[in-house]
């Protein structure tokens, strides 16, 4: 999947090394956690130093504009993110169509479990458009669609549905709806229902969730 990391800015002379790549991430990080929480504009450097626990200066020593902070902080979540889904992908070819559907099925909803904040800056954005919007577009949303649409047409060839496979246009959208938006709206749950989102009891229980919609798209009774 092609990412576009944004480096932060070198080095400047006569700045102690002590220690940069560890503020670096804390401030990413943070930043992650505040641009998700306020939304770009409202989101302040001092804000995020706060978070980071460094001073204000320490981040824009990293980082020379909050437009390359926001940057290089949604790489680095979406990087982690694809490197966990790299990671089990490369099993699916030693299970059969139905393990790899649970399998998929679990790891997608830890995925959104694990990355509310990746997702709400995803919502955040792409309904605002603009160059972060496309800027996703092209770094996430459109390798995640098509990485989607591969694995689609994988299990459909593995089921020998033909032309009965699932098309990605209503899939996908059900699939990303069903992961992410218990995570979207944890509180809403947690105040209407008594749930916590996550707990890990939970995030299994949604996986089978998950599941039972894989199997109904493909026709699995």
């Amino acid at each position: 999947m092609p990412t576009h990391a944004i480096s932060s800015t070198p080095r400047r002379r006569g700045r102690p090394a002590r220690d940069q790549h560890d503020a670096s991430l804390a401030i990413r990080l943070a930043a992650l956690n505040v641009f998700a929480q306020n939304g770009f504009e409202r989101a302040s450097i001092a804000e995020i130093a706060k978070a980071a626990h460094v001073a204000k200066p320490l981040v824009h020593y990293h980082f020379a504009s909050k437009e390359l902070l926001w940057q290089s902080a949604v790489s680095h979540a979406q990087a982690a993110l694809m490197a966990e889904f790299l990671g089990f992908q490369a099993r699916l070819s030693r299970l059969n169509p139905m393990q790899s559907m649970a399998l998929i099925s679990q790891k997608i909803v830890e995925f959104a479990a694990n990355h509310p904040q990746l997702v709400r800056i995803v919502v955040d954005e792409t309904g605002k458009g603009g160059s972060r919007a496309e800027w996703l577009f092209e770094n996430f949303l459109l390798p995640s669609y098509a990485l989607g649409q591969s694995i689609i047409d994988k299990l459909s060839k593995d089921l020998k549905l033909g032309n009965a496979k699932p098309k990605a246009e209503h899939l996908l959208p059900v699939i990303l709806g069903v992961m992410n938006f218990p995570f979207l709206e944890a509180e809403v749950i947690r105040r209407a229902l008594g749930k916590d989102v996550y707990s890990k009891t939970y995030v299994q229980r949604h996986g089978k969730v998950m599941l039972k919609v894989l199997e109904t798209f493909f026709k699995i009774n």
